[in-house]
């Protein structure tokens, strides 16, 4: 996180081509960290991967029928 914090403060005042050269990263890199910036040092976390829901998963119902099985 210290290394998007600084990189976003680099990109804001020499401009984000300039800080994808200086952090070898590429520019939408740069951008989309940028974007999802609001200030806060929990912004830039890494989010989880997890799905949110799964068209195939059981509904409340069948889980208690399986589960009284």
């Amino acid at each position: 996180m210290r290394f998007r914090l600084s990189l976003i403060k680099y990109a804001e005042k020499f401009g984000v081509s300039k800080a994808a050269v200086k952090y070898k990263t590429n520019r939408q890199y740069i951008y989309r960290w940028k974007q999802r910036y609001d200030g806060s040092w929990d912004s830039l976390r890494d989010r989880s991967r997890r799905p949110h829901h799964h068209p195939n998963q059981h509904t409340t119902q069948e889980i208690s029928l399986i589960s009284h099985m």
